[in-house]
């Protein structure tokens, strides 16, 4: 099952860190190729994803579903489609009043037929898109601290 983890610390307070890391029509727009976020209820979304592989393109719409929600803490999560399931969790640390650690998981799961080959795919998209989103998510908590400065 293919697995990523990032960590890295921004200078924000926790609890700011924490409203924006629980918003996730915020966070969802910085996931790359997500063209859109629906918030269905407390705990679960829909959320319309482009990407390619190779010379194939798809737009697929998978069922976010948060399990576990402890402020300032923790958010874990599960994404669900026909062909993968990708599980998560973002956990927050306080350094400091002004920093906070984020470790970002991923654990992706390959479902259907040819489960070994789609793994492959499944895991090499997965990289590719959790890096970029990390630097997104970076980004945007950044460009907060600043603002705040």
């Amino acid at each position: 099952m293919p697995s990523q983890e990032y960590v890295f610390v921004v200078e924000l307070p926790i609890a700011a860190v924490w409203s924006f890391i629980n918003n996730r029509t915020e966070v969802g727009c910085l996931f790359p190729g997500c063209n859109d976020v629906k918030i269905l209820n407390e705990l679960d979304s829909l959320w319309t994803v482009s990407f390619s592989v190779g010379p194939f393109n798809r737009t697929v719409q998978v069922k976010g579903h948060t399990t576990e929600l402890v402020e300032n803490e923790r958010i874990a999560w599960t994404v669900t489609h026909d062909l993968f399931t990708v599980y998560g969790i973002t956990i927050l640390r306080k350094i400091s009043e002004a920093e906070t650690e984020i470790t970002y998981r991923l654990q992706a799961k390959a479902t259907g037929h040819f489960t070994f080959l789609q793994e492959i795919v499944v895991g090499q998209k997965m990289r590719e898109s959790a890096f970029v989103f990390v630097e997104n998510i970076k980004k945007r908590l950044n460009l907060m601290a600043e603002t705040k400065s």
